[in-house]
């Protein structure tokens, strides 16, 4: 979508943990907006992530990924970044690189468009090499 979509996955995004990974993602818009007005999808090696094992974390907080779209009062601001915690998948080995595509839509609520005015879809999906921490 823009210049900032180079920031969403850092070079350390991506984290092992003994159920499975986290992988850290920061938004591409330039102000902060609620979990509600956000979705995502990942893909680690070609594989699809099940999203019923998936919680997100912002401000120290955690949820079930199936909450998203009722977080309207959990915001994710722009220095900081948002959790995917993944669980229920063969743990990632530290040192090894993997190809991740990771989509997110922004739902900005303020500009809406179109004769329903739904709100503006501003989507990033990035592809990269990330070495696992």
């Amino acid at each position: 979508m823009g210049p900032l979509d180079n920031f969403i996955l850092a070079d350390d995004a991506l984290q092992a943990t003994p159920t499975g990974f986290t992988l850290q993602f920061h938004s591409h818009w330039y102000r902060s907006l609620p979990l509600s007005c956000m979705s995502c999808k990942a893909i680690i090696n070609g594989q699809a992530i099940d999203e019923s094992e998936v919680f997100i974390e912002a401000n120290g907080n955690k949820y079930p990924f199936s909450e998203m779209p009722n977080l309207y009062k959990e915001w994710l601001f722009i220095t900081d970044g948002a959790r995917l915690h993944v669980n229920g998948v063969e743990p990632l080995q530290k040192g090894k690189q993997y190809n991740i595509e990771f989509k997110l839509d922004l739902f900005i609520p303020y500009i809406l468009v179109g004769r329903e005015g739904n709100p503006l879809l501003a989507s990033s999906t990035v592809t990269k090499q990330l070495t696992c921490n």
